[in-house]
Order: structure tokens, then C-alpha cells, then sequence
């Protein structure tokens, strides 16, 4: 279970969102400076994200462009539900999903995960391994434990991003989670420590 940011935690993100917040207005106003102040603040995060959902460089880097794009075009339309992190990696994942769901990237195959069985090398990277093991998994299941896991977002934040209730965000955590440790486990891996068959 995920622990609840500390008091000084949560006032740091809530005036980090503050800031946001103000920025999006002067970005629905037209101002062109907030839009560069925006994209500044916004691309790493939004480039790693969408990164680690589709092991794309090109396509990530369109999508970036794209998210901002619309963020420019769509600013006066946030509503304030949300904190603008969770707008904005929302747009990108959506538009990142279209583009994986039409161009049909290759999930890893039942040959890819047997030559991980490394023959007894014990010099292989466990990231490398972690990297073909969420490849196992659908775009949705891989944005949702990524955001979770690794940018520490609630299951709330996910459900907003995502556009679904709670409840599927963390049935579809549950089942990503499931789904890595089973693929691990063919590879001969449990808790990141390979193991002798």
C-alpha cells in the first residue's frame, strides 16, 4: 500500500500545481511565453512517460509536440478537477495509446521471453529484462503500473488520466503486476534474483 505524501509534501505539490495552474491561464489567454515556460517545465517528465509506454524515440517525441499542441489549443478548456500534471499526462496518454493501438507495435513474443533464459549468463542487466517484461503487457496496463510505480501517482491521478473509475485503474495494476511477476518467472527471475531451474 502506497504511503500518503507527508504535510510539507503536500503543500509543495499544491503549490506546484498553483503554479501550473497559472501558467494554463496565461496559456488560454494566448500568451506565447507561458506556452515555452510550459513545454520547459513539462517535457522531461512528459518525454520519459511516454517513453517507458511506447520504447519509441520518434513517436515519443511526436507525441510530445502533439500533447502541447493541444495543450495550447485546449487550455480554456481544463476544468480545474484535476491537477494540470494529470491534464497534461492525460492528453499524452491518451494520444500515445491511438498511436500504439494504430501502428500495432509488436508486444514481446513467447521466443523473445525464452532467449531471456540466459543460459546461466549471470552478467545480464535486470533492466533489460524489466524492459522486454512490460513490453508484455497492453499499453494501458503499462501506462497505469509505470505512473504508479515509477512517478508515484495514486490510483485517483491514474483514473483521471486515464478517463476510467478507480476501481478499473487498480484491477488493471493488479492484473499488470500479476502478469509481470509470471513473465519474470519464465525468465527464471523472482523479486529481481535470477534463479537456477
Amino acid at each position: 500500500m502506497r504511503k500518503s505524501p507527508k504535510i510539507g509534501q503536500r503543500e509543495a505539490i499544491r503549490s506546484l500545481d498553483l503554479h501550473d495552474r497559472q501558467l494554463l491561464k496565461l496559456v488560454a489567454a494566448g500568451d506565447r511565453t507561458a506556452i515555452t515556460d510550459l513545454y520547459n517545465l513539462y517535457f522531461p517528465r512528459l518525454f520519459s512517460f511516454l517513453f517507458r509506454l511506447s520504447h519509441d524515440y520518434g513517436l515519443t517525441e511526436e507525441v510530445v509536440n502533439d500533447v502541447m499542441l493541444i495543450v495550447w489549443r485546449d487550455a480554456d478548456k481544463f476544468r480545474g478537477a484535476s491537477k494540470v500534471s494529470t491534464w497534461i499526462l492525460g492528453i499524452g496518454y491518451r494520444q500515445c495509446v491511438k498511436r500504439l493501438k494504430k501502428g500495432r507495435l509488436p508486444q514481446a513474443t513467447t521466443r523473445e521471453i525464452r532467449e531471456l533464459q540466459f543460459d546461466g549468463c549471470e552478467s545480464v542487466e535486470l533492466d533489460d529484462v524489466i524492459a522486454k517484461a512490460f513490453r508484455t503487457l497492453s499499453p494501458e496496463q503499462r501506462m497505469m503500473i509505470e505512473s504508479v510505480l515509477y512517478l508515484g501517482m495514486t490510483y485517483r491521478e491514474v483514473a483521471e488520466m486515464a478517463g476510467c473509475p478507480v476501481n478499473t485503474a487498480k484491477s488493471r495494476v493488479h492484473h499488470a503486476r500479476k502478469k509481470l511477476r509470471a513473465t519474470l518467472l519464465k525468465m527464471g527471475f523472482v523479486d529481481g534474483v535470477k534463479i537456477d531451474k
